[in-house]
């Protein structure tokens, strides 16, 4: 199924475009809303979704990977089942993959390639100890992201597709498949460690060590064929890395390091000192020549091979006395020969190997292959005796039907909190998958008891009241913590987000309350010292209003000046606040500040009256009235000669409604032989007398 762009998953991944696609899947680039962030999805391809069987197996393998944590694997968010679609969310990573790299520059210099593989080694390391082995170790799966870092890509995905059709979509991979992958043989960590040696030799080289027309030559390359070093293609790097190399990719995986642990510690040493031999590297086997073979009996093989398979034994009642790993040479050397023998015979053993190989690679033969290698398997063991499977991530059901198909009865342990499985699935199994053991003996499985995490997404905190999601939280048995942010969708007090998405009782939960939308601040501009004009212009230009300007006398401050501001020069307000000033109307003397039309009488005396008052004007707006500005005047009223006459005291200001309005002045001049005023605050926009004071005038000369 071909996604387009606008499409949704979920009603949660909107696609954005397709970027990529390889033989099982396509990959889109899509945007999660949820989390607001692009990611990565991986959708299998139609011919893969209708088998069951593979399906199961892929989801169970996905679900094992994303528990995984580490900054050298590309993480797996979630592995969904969506009616006929199956689809893998992972990490986007901004960069190009290894195999892409070593197109453009030909081969690496031998530091770029040690560090690369040192990244490649630590993610697969964090695998091997969840006990999950990759299976498809190649320079296609290493991302090198833009910040320097190698993340290695589609874990779990290789045991999926083992048997399943591949066809010519192999040739991708078995260019890096380990000699028993090839054979169908059990594989462990130390398949990784080989497929990440070849992965080396090509970084170095700039090509891989063996080459053919078909899937199945490559294959049989790393069955039988001896690898050319190298230094023959590449003599400029030193002789430790080389070792390193050839003791990644032996044959025997007993010969390869036993974990990525004693890689790293010998790659390190190189990088350090190009000088260095890793110990226990030195190339010491013969190149194999094809006269160098013998007859051998098939009952010895089948007695060989079954000495060779118990080693790793592991009976129910535990290991017997005395019992020890170690492997004659001679046996190490008798199937050596006994491969080579079966390679030369090419005409004995082809429909041996077709049924092998094409178990891996053909599509139509895959349950007749893995049926043969079972056969070819039981060929080395005692009738009594069989393998163990691989129960890991199946549910009880599942792996009591595998148990029985291979002749073994389960026997249940307690089970454990997990981290990496689900509630009902098996976390651990003893003896591991692989080992040989007696029919009808007990397989121990430890089922998981899931992660004891809540998630808490099922408690709808978000858009709940803050002390509701609090109380909420902490019944449930957890801690909170909260912290304040901004937000122009949710309202004040109203939980905007919480973390993490599942928690554990006991655990801190962080919840982040609503501060409504964000208010613009401003800053208070410095107005003392300045002219009025000046301090006005300086309050608009700041994005703030002009508040209550009072007016008073200075011996020492000239008249016009701003002499004192409420609001401290500096400090951050809501853009808009008002900010009160107060400006010098010089010395005591100087009776007013407000010229007056002198009326005609005596010009040698005139009317004057003086007010000390306060108004709050909140008494009038009410309890929102910070929230509320309105613009007032002061204007002088009085009746002369049976006419109203108005003179302005104070010029019309806006002001928050919660202001305290100085109504003072010590000179009012008045109508010449008027004795009468009043003193009135108006509202400008209404000319509505808001409070009226009756003021005195007398005669002064």
């Amino acid at each position: 199924m071909i996604l387009r762009p606008g499409d949704y998953l979920q009603n949660r991944y909107e696609i954005l475009e397709m970027i990529g696609g390889g033989g099982m899947s396509e990959v889109y680039r899509a945007h999660c809303h949820k989390l607001n962030r692009d990611v990565a999805i991986k959708v299998l391809k139609r011919e893969f979704c209708s088998d069951e069987e593979f399906v199961r197996k892929f989801k169970m393998e996905a679900q094992a990977a994303g528990s995984l944590n580490h900054p050298n694997i590309v993480n797996v968010y979630d592995v969904v089942d969506e009616e006929a679609l199956h689809y893998i969310v992972m990490e986007l990573v901004d960069g190009i993959t290894l195999k892409e790299y070593i197109q453009k520059k030909g081969r690496l210099e031998v530091r770029e390639a040690l560090e690369i593989a040192g990244q490649v080694a630590r993610g697969l390391g964090a695998a091997h100890r969840r006990g999950i082995v990759h299976r498809d170790v190649k320079s296609q799966n290493m991302i090198l992201s833009k910040d320097g870092k190698v993340k290695v890509a589609d874990f779990g995905i290789a045991r999926a597709v083992s048997a399943q059709t591949m066809s010519s979509q192999a040739m991708g991979s078995v260019h890096y498949i380990s000699p028993e992958q090839a054979r169908g043989d059990y594989t462990d960590a130390r398949s990784d460690i080989y497929s990440l040696g070849i992965t080396i030799y090509e970084m170095v080289t700039g090509r891989l060590p063996f080459e053919g027309d078909t899937a199945v030559s490559v294959a049989l390359a790393h069955i039988e064929e001896k690898m050319t070093p190298p230094s023959v293609y590449a003599p400029e790097i030193p002789a430790g890395l080389e070792q390193i190399i050839l003791k990644c990719t032996k044959k025997d995986p007993e010969e390869r390091y036993q974990d990525v642990n004693a890689l790293i510690s010998d790659m390190q040493e190189v990088y350090k000192d190009p000088k260095f031999i890793p110990d226990g590297t030195a190339e010491t086997e013969p190149a194999w020549k094809p006269g160098d073979t013998r007859t051998i009996d098939r009952k010895e093989v089948a007695r060989k091979s079954a000495e060779m398979r118990n080693r790793r034994k592991k009976p129910a009642a535990g290991p017997e006395p005395g019992e020890t790993d170690r492997v004659d040479e001679r046996l190490n050397q008798l199937l050596k020969i006994v491969g080579i023998t079966l390679a030369i015979a090419f005409s004995l053993g082809l429909l041996f190997l077709f049924i092998q190989i094409s178990g891996m690679f053909s599509g139509s033969g895959s349950q007749k292959s893995t049926g043969s290698g079972e056969n070819l398997r039981s060929s080395a063991i005692d009738e009594q005796e069989t393998y163990t499977p691989y129960l890991i991530g199946n549910t009880r059901e599942d792996a009591e039907k595998e148990l029985r198909k291979n002749g073994l009865q389960m026997e249940l342990a307690k089970g454990e909190l997990s981290e990496q499985f689900a509630e009902g699935l098996v976390m651990r199994q003893s003896p591991e998958a692989g080992a040989v053991v007696d029919k009808n003996s007990k397989v121990v499985v430890v089922l998981s008891l899931g992660s004891g995490e809540t998630d808490l997404s099922s408690l709808k905190l978000q858009g709940m009241n803050a002390e509701d999601a609090t109380k909420l939280l902490k019944d449930e048995g957890f801690t909170v913590e909260t912290g304040e942010a901004y937000s122009d969708t949710v309202a004040v007090n109203l939980v905007l987000s919480y973390s993490p998405e599942k928690a554990k009782p006991g655990e801190v939960v962080t919840l982040v309350i609503s501060k409504g939308a964000e208010q613009k601040m401003a800053t208070v501009p410095n107005l003392v010292g300045s002219g009025s004009e000046e301090a006005s212009a300086a309050i608009k230009a700041a994005g703030l209003t002009e508040g209550t300007v009072s007016r008073v006398n200075s011996d020492t401050v000239k008249a016009g000046v701003v002499i004192t501001q409420a609001q401290q020069a500096g400090l951050s307000v809501v853009a808009g606040s008002a900010v009160d000033y107060t400006i010098s109307i010089g010395s005591e003397n100087r009776e007013t500040d407000y010229p007056v039309e002198p009326i005609e009488g005596d010009p040698n005396s005139r009317y004057v009256a003086s007010i000390n008052n306060t108004y709050e004007l909140k008494n009038l707006i009410g309890p929102n009235s910070a929230l509320t500005s309105v613009t007032v005047m002061i204007r002088l009223r009085q009746e002369v000669g049976g006419e109203t006459v108005y003179q302005t005291l104070m010029e019309p200001r806006t002001v928050t409604a919660d202001t305290i309005m100085p109504v003072r002045f010590k000179a009012i001049e008045g109508a010449y032989g008027v004795n009468t005023g009043y003193v009135e605050i108006v509202q400008v926009d209404s000319d509505t007398v808001l409070k009226s004071y009756e003021v005195q005038f007398f005669k002064v000369q």
